[in-house]
């Protein structure tokens, strides 16, 4: 059953299909083979199937629910009201009082929640190897990992048991499971969802991401739920995306890094890959310019290099100084080992962010958007357990940047590698051209092997 948002409106409006069709067959699917690992938690069937039955007789209403019917999962750090919460660490679990207003505005608007899915413990990490909980099953090929932190996510939407999936992304984790599960991975700027009602990473930045087969899609579902919370200190009053640019009439300025900046880790199947998407771009009469990537890489490093790491110490650190046995072992090295950072270190961070901003004005005054390797390689999960922290930080390189610097990002999928795994790239624009990136994305991923 093809359960993507718009197939499954448009067989509602047309056809005998109902939500309760739809839910008796996702739930039907939740224990098979390629759902190994995807789930922490699972919704009660009955509830499920009594909101199913619920929005079956509202099917009149199907104009004033923009989401009527589709079912989604929710990354567990994201809270779900009466769902246990554990950021994939069992002895940190609790019971959320009240669900996040993401979550929430999506159950409002017709949307079926299923389940919690797996991640990268406290999303750390951009492997999706770090759980108790397992490792989500690549769909395309199980000795690759699914990326993280938001591993589980993107397998339910790439196997076909959520129409669209909540992630997080802090440096990249929710675009890099899309690269390797061959879907969309929409992240907005910061400040576009709420961050009430889960598990910081990092609270100066993090977002809610949006995992879905097409483009189009996740940028629907963006534009129904994106709001200001009040209630939320940092949700601006004067969001950009809440006025979008539309897309101009001239042709667009995409800009590409260098390519003595291009990494690709000696992987040159990966390489080629990334040329060719090029040259599809250009094939669509849009100009693509290389230029000087240092601005957007230089700050990269303050994700897990630098003082940033030390707002997951005020996330999560005195659960670690309670619990000293509890987690996976680097991640909590990690969050224990920013303790090393004074507050002149993360002023410094914080002023590079703000000259970096500062500098990248005027580029984004020439250029319409960004595009770039969503990953530089493919990893096996046996890469990773030889070298967890290269393999990670390797995995960051076109994607820490984005969210200290107030960009939206769309990663599609590109290519496929011999190997079977997916290979994506990512298109990036400041808030208020969510559109314009999801026009591009759409008419690139035209032109794409789709896995």
């Amino acid at each position: 059953m093809d359960i993507s948002p718009r197939q499954l409106l448009t067989a509602y409006r047309n056809g005998p299909l109902k939500p309760s069709d739809v839910a008796a067959h996702v739930l039907s699917r939740l224990d098979d083979s390629d759902q190994s690992g995807v789930w922490i938690s699972k919704a009660d069937p009955e509830r499920v199937m009594a909101a199913a039955r619920a929005l079956d007789g509202r099917i009149g209403e199907i104009d004033r629910l923009p989401l009527y019917g589709l079912v989604f999962s929710v990354k567990d750090c994201i809270d779900v009201a009466g769902e246990q919460t554990t950021s994939a660490c069992p002895e940190f679990a609790y019971v959320a009082n009240e669900t996040s207003p993401v979550v929430a505005d999506a159950i409002a608007a017709g949307a079926i929640y299923v389940g919690k899915t797996n991640m990268d413990q406290f999303a750390t990490g951009l492997v999706g190897v770090r759980s108790p909980y397992g490792i989500a099953r690549n769909p395309h090929n199980p000795d690759y990992i699914p990326g993280g932190s938001s591993s589980g996510a993107a397998v339910s939407v790439a196997t076909g048991t959520s129409s669209f999936a909540f992630g997080t992304d802090t440096g990249g984790s929710g675009r890099v499971p899309a690269s390797y599960c061959g879907v969309t991975g929409f992240k907005p700027a910061p400040g576009a969802f709420s961050q009430r009602g889960m598990v910081y990473a990092c609270r100066s930045f993090d977002t809610i991401s949006l995992y879905t087969r097409e483009a189009r899609d996740g940028y629907d579902i963006y534009r129904v739920l994106a709001r200001r919370d009040p209630a939320d200190c940092f949700s601006p009053a004067d969001f950009p995306g809440w006025t979008e640019q539309p897309s101009p009439e001239r042709p667009l300025n995409i800009a590409t890094p260098r390519a003595d900046q291009l990494r690709f880790f000696g992987n040159t199947e990966t390489e080629r890959l990334f040329g060719d998407a090029l040259r599809r771009l250009r094939g669509l009469d849009l100009p693509v310019a290389p230029v000087d990537f240092s601005p957007f890489t230089s700050i990269n490093d303050l994700m897990f290099f630098g003082p940033f790491l030390a707002e997951r110490d005020v996330s999560v650190g005195a659960f670690f100084d309670a619990h000293p046995d509890a987690g996976v072992g680097i991640v909590r090295d990690l969050v224990i080992g920013s303790r090393k950072f004074s507050a002149a270190d993360a002023y410094r961070a914080l002023y590079k962010v703000r000259e970096c901003q500062l500098l990248l004005r005027e580029f984004w005054q020439t250029h319409d958007a960004l595009v770039v390797p969503t990953v530089g390689t493919v990893l096996r999960i046996d890469d990773v357990a030889r070298d967890p922290l290269t393999a990670n930080f390797n995995n960051g390189y076109y994607t820490n940047y984005a969210n200290p610097l107030g960009l939206a990002a769309i990663a599609v999928p590109n290519a496929v590698t011999a190997a079977g795994v997916p290979y994506g790239v990512t298109f990036l624009a400041p808030a208020g051209r969510e559109c314009l990136l999801t026009d591009l994305a759409g008419a690139f991923t035209r032109t794409a092997v789709r896995p």
